[in-house]
Formats: structure tokens, sequence, C-alpha cells
């Protein structure tokens, strides 16, 4: 039984993680014209907390459904893949570039401070 409430706490945490994704980045797109900077942040933020939340959740049904069902839903590979695809249909070389660099680089280095940070906050190394 237990499983089967894991399965359903990710597909709700899933569903609300979208739900924040589409209503952030569609809050910035709607406020910038160059970049689309609402995956940018949403995908940034979602690496940040993601590191944190390694450091903060041990193993276990919490973990997957903070991890793969909120934090999941809440960041997008596929729409940051659309959206360069997208920058380079437009002859946007420049944008496309500086995008992909942006979400992978920053990707990763803010899954990097939230580890330090869930570690220097919680006084814990990674669970």
């Amino acid at each position: 039984m237990e499983n089967l409430r894991q399965v359903f706490g990710v597909f709700v945490a899933g569903g609300i993680g979208a739900c924040l994704r589409v209503g952030l980045a569609a809050l910035l797109d709607s406020r910038t014209a160059r970049l689309p900077l609402g995956t940018l942040a949403v995908n940034l933020i979602g690496c940040l907390a993601i590191g944190f939340a390694t450091m903060w959740l041990p193993r276990g049904p919490w973990r997957a459904i903070v991890l793969g069902g909120l934090l999941g839903g809440f960041t997008t590979y596929s729409s940051f893949a659309l959206l360069s695809v997208e920058l380079l249909r437009a002859d946007r070389l420049g944008a496309a570039v500086a995008q992909i660099v942006l979400h992978v680089l920053g990707g990763v280095g803010a899954v990097l401070l939230g580890a330090w940070l869930g570690g220097a906050v919680l006084g814990s190394s990674p669970r």
C-alpha cells in the first residue's frame, strides 16, 4: 500500500509543479522579449530547490514525491529544448546559444549551490 500512496503523491505533486511552472513561465515571459526567461527561471529555481532538497530529504516516499513529483513537474527539459529549436528556426542563433548555455551551466550551478546551501543551513551531507 505504501507504494501506491507514493505513486499517488508523485502524481499529485507533479500536477502542482506543472501548474506552478506554467504560471511562473507565463508571468515572466509576458515581461521579456529577447529570451524566454520564464523557462530559464523555472529550471534554475527548480535546480536550486532540487539541490537543497537532496540535503534535506532522506531517501524514501517524501523524497520521491518532492524531487520526482513536485520539482520534476516544475522543471522542464522539453520546453527548454522546444524553445531552443524555435529560436534556431527564427534565425536567432545568438539567443539560442545563450539559452542553451544558461540552462545547462546555470542548472548545474544551481544544483551545486542548492546542495551547498542545504548543507550549510541543515548542517548535513547529501542523503
